[in-house]
């Protein structure tokens, strides 16, 4: 028995791991519920087939399986997620098992289409429910999401599950070959339910990689479409800091309120600048100068300051030179940074010198505004602001301007926009095109701060990074699909093809197998019609023969006394006693006797005791024989035929001369009855069927139908005993037409003449068998 069992469960565990691999590597995308259905159809198989020891190789091989999920496939398949797997594979088996017992240990699955159809639909709709449902607790678990719809997962699950098992289990039963079909039948089966299986296959993963295509591509242009806005926010701070910077270069003395005027025509509503700033450049001997002239500008008590340890503005330390914001719009909300000096910045936030160094607008690291009450990061764009270059041409010995020397004027300070991507960044997120979320953290030292949103889960979802550079600054976006697979939306065309797809490839299964178990009808309808016509071949036999003995034993016991009468008879006329009563007796124990002969020869055409030979003789004389025997005997006095033979009868046919005289004899004495005249016309034709294959037609009619003694229909007049005497003698010529391969019909003219038709098979003799049979009456006649 073991040496049974340890095969066994090789076979199984390895067709386990390739079902459940397969079912990963096929079904896009790629998720730790994708192998519950199949494996479990596969297992169901298994168990019809081999009992318990699929069992065995499923709980072996589990372990191996979560170890290769998570090695090849990054798929986190944990205790949790395993157990309930196994569990719903092992009872979706059992419950199998179960529902179709019946059928596999009576043999009935393909008996009748109604057996198949009920076994198809307690092998797969039916038991699927189990890891279908079974796949959303999986779902849950390995996404942590307990919201939405599970439906699609659902309908995914419960339609690989059905429809491995309808094409799976009905090919290893067949491959096994329990309820013992034929061989082309098997293959024939087997081979069909392969190739659809295939096509369906091919069908399903077309559809497969066109939902993930385009699923990609958007993700892709969402993708995109977030970098470029991101991108064109910044840019738009850039501007608005490069048109203030402008402004200050174009002119020596700006006031606050052309300051004013200038930044609310540039600063939008909607715009992520919350403040624009001016820093001018003041000297240390201009330190007091500044603020007092300040205090009176800006009708506040003005003085340079810088943010001490604890965060609070403290006058500035002396220092050669100072950048003290000066103009802030708007100042509601804002002039808390009044008077504070840019240089005090801390150089990992944002280091002037950079500033003063780039030609463009430098960005800071996030940092939470002093005068933001909320809280939220923010960045500093600031660009120095030179007065007018001076250009310095080098000539050359031929006096030609050979270099040309750009260099920045005098610093005249800092603009600064202060910058808030909180909203922007909202908006961003709750646009109904984007379905995607995003993470974007300032990268450009080794410890990220964050800008927006926070870290998302990635499983069975596309994800991808990307790294811009904002002025300085290195952005680091993390972009995801805002749902996973299962949770997302899904067009008609995918509901089109997994509905379509499961019920088509049902239905062609279902269709296969349907013509198999209609030709299982069709052979046990033909058994009980054999089984029935042998039993009634039997009962006609026996009746037969029984007959047949009645008959025999009927003749042996009439034959007796015929012979006592005729002996008597034979003494009578040797004493000379031979007169009409004598004559009438020997008469009557003729007929009788003849009646016999052809009783015995009724019963034994019936029996097929007698056959019709194929000799060769001579037609034409055998009609000539027959009717001087007509002409000669007693029976026919005061009675004739006339014989007219066509001319294209020929002289010489193969037939049974024998039975063709008893059907003359036959049907002269049922014509002369059945049409009560004594003068009769004979019409004997021919008619070609094919080469050497005829039939020979015998028309018995009325030789003169003037002398009919008719009614006023047209109709005989006939007697009891004519009747009688009619019956006997036509099923006589019946009988015998039959044998020779014809029949014998009575039918009327238009004029309501009767006439009694009979045909014959008979062949054409050929050349040499008519040579034969006249070198042989050519040697009897010598």
């Amino acid at each position: 028995m073991m040496q049974h069992h340890l095969p066994r469960i090789f076979i199984s565990g390895l067709l386990y791991l390739a079902v459940a691999f397969g079912a990963i590597w096929l079904i896009n995308p790629q998720s730790l519920v994708n192998f519950v259905g199949p494996s479990a159809a596969l297992f169901s198989g298994l168990l019809l087939l081999w009992g318990i020891t699929p069992l065995i190789a499923v709980l072996l091989v589990s372990p191996i399986l979560a170890f290769g999920l998570d090695y090849y496939f990054k798929l986190d398949a944990n205790l949790a997620v395993m157990i309930i797997a196994v569990l719903a594979i092992i009872l979706q088996g059992y419950w199998t098992k179960q529902l179709v017992f019946h059928f596999i240990h009576y043999k009935r699955w393909l008996t009748s289409r109604k057996q198949l159809f009920f076994f198809l639909l307690r092998i797969g709709p039916i038991p699927s429910l189990i890891s279908a449902s079974s796949v959303l607790v999986i779902t849950i678990l390995d996404n942590q999401v307990i919201t939405g719809t599970f439906f699609y997962t659902f309908m995914n699950t419960w339609s690989t599950s059905m429809l491995a098992a309808v094409f799976f289990i009905p090919l290893l039963l067949l491959v096994n070959n329990a309820e013992q079909f034929k061989l082309t039948k098997r293959l024939f089966v087997s081979f069909t339910s392969i190739l659809g299986g295939l096509a369906i296959l091919l069908l399903l993963k077309t559809s497969q990689n066109e939902q993930q295509d385009y699923r990609e591509a958007l993700f892709k242009q969402s993708k995109v479409e977030v970098e470029r806005l991101v991108l064109a926010e910044v840019n738009d701070v850039a501007n608005k800091v490069n048109s203030l910077a402008a402004l200050f270069k174009a002119s020596d003395n700006i006031s606050l309120t052309e300051f004013n005027l200038f930044s609310e025509g540039i600063l939008e509503q909607s715009s992520s600048v919350r403040a624009l700033e001016w820093a001018p450049i003041v000297t240390f001997d201009e330190r007091v100068t500044f603020e007092q002239k300040s205090s009176s500008t800006l009708q506040k008590n003005f003085y340079i300051s810088e943010r001490s340890e604890s965060g609070k503005p403290t006058p500035a330390l002396s220092r050669t030179e100072y950048a003290p914001l000066y103009y802030i719009y708007p100042q509601y909300n804002n002039q808390a940074a009044l008077g504070l000096d840019v240089y005090s910045n801390p150089t990992h936030i944002l280091s002037m010198q950079a500033v003063t160094k780039s030609i463009t607008a430098v960005a800071s690291a996030p940092i939470t505004l002093v005068q933001d009450e909320l809280a939220k990061p923010g960045m500093l764009f600031s660009k120095a602001v030179f007065s007018p270059p001076e250009d310095n041409g080098i000539m050359d010995e031929y006096g030609k301007q050979k270099l040309s020397i750009i260099k920045k004027g005098k610093l005249l300070g800092f603009v600064v926009a202060v910058a808030q991507f909180d909203n922007f960044f909202k908006r961003l997120a709750e646009q109904n095109e984007q379905e995607v979320s995003f993470f974007i953290q300032d990268v450009s030292t080794n410890k990220p701060l964050t800008l927006f949103g926070h870290d998302f889960p990635k499983v069975n979802r596309h994800v991808d990074t990307m790294t811009i550079e904002v002025f300085s600054r290195l952005w680091q976006i993390s972009i995801a699909e805002k749902e996973p697979w299962f949770r997302q939306d899904k067009s008609w065309q995918a509901w089109a093809v997994l509905v379509g797809g499961t019920f088509g490839a049902v239905l062609f299964q279902m269709l296969v197998l349907m013509m198999a178990a209609y030709s299982s009808e069709l052979g046990e309808q033909v058994d009980i019609k054999t089984r029935a016509l042998i039993l009634a071949k039997e009962s006609s036999e026996e009746k037969s023969l029984a007959k047949s003995n009645f008959l025999n034993n009927l003749n042996k016991e009439l034959r007796v006394p015929l012979l006592a009468m005729k002996s008597f008879i034979e003494q009578l006329k040797k004493k000379g006693i031979n007169n009409i009563q004598v004559t009438g007796i020997s008469h009557a124990g003729s007929n009788v006797a003849l009646l016999l002969d052809t009783m015995m020869d009724l019963s034994d055409i019936e029996s097929g005791k007698i056959t019709a030979k194929e000799d060769c003789f001579d037609f034409h004389g055998f009609l000539q024989r027959t009717e001087s025997l007509l002409k000669a005997s007693n029976a026919y006095e005061g009675k004739s035929v006339f014989f007219l033979i066509d001319e294209s009868v020929p002289h010489y046919l193969n037939s049974d001369e024998l039975y063709m005289q008893k059907l003359l004899n036959a049907l002269i004495e049922s014509a002369h009855h059945l049409l009560k005249v004594d003068a009769l016309r004979l019409s004997i034709k021919l008619h070609k069927h094919k080469l050497a294959d005829t039939s020979l037609f015998f028309t018995l009619s009325p030789l003169n139908p003037a002398s009919l003694d008719t009614n006023e229909h047209g109709v005989i007049e006939r007697t009891s005993g004519d009747l009688a005497a009619d019956s006997t003698s036509l099923a006589m010529a019946i009988k015998y037409s039959q044998l020779l391969g014809g029949d014998t019909t009575l039918g009327a003219l238009s004029s309501g003449v009767g006439v009694l038709n009979s045909s014959i098979r008979v062949i054409i003799s050929s050349k040499e068998q008519q040579e034969i049979q006249q070198g042989l009456i050519f040697d009897l006649m010598s």
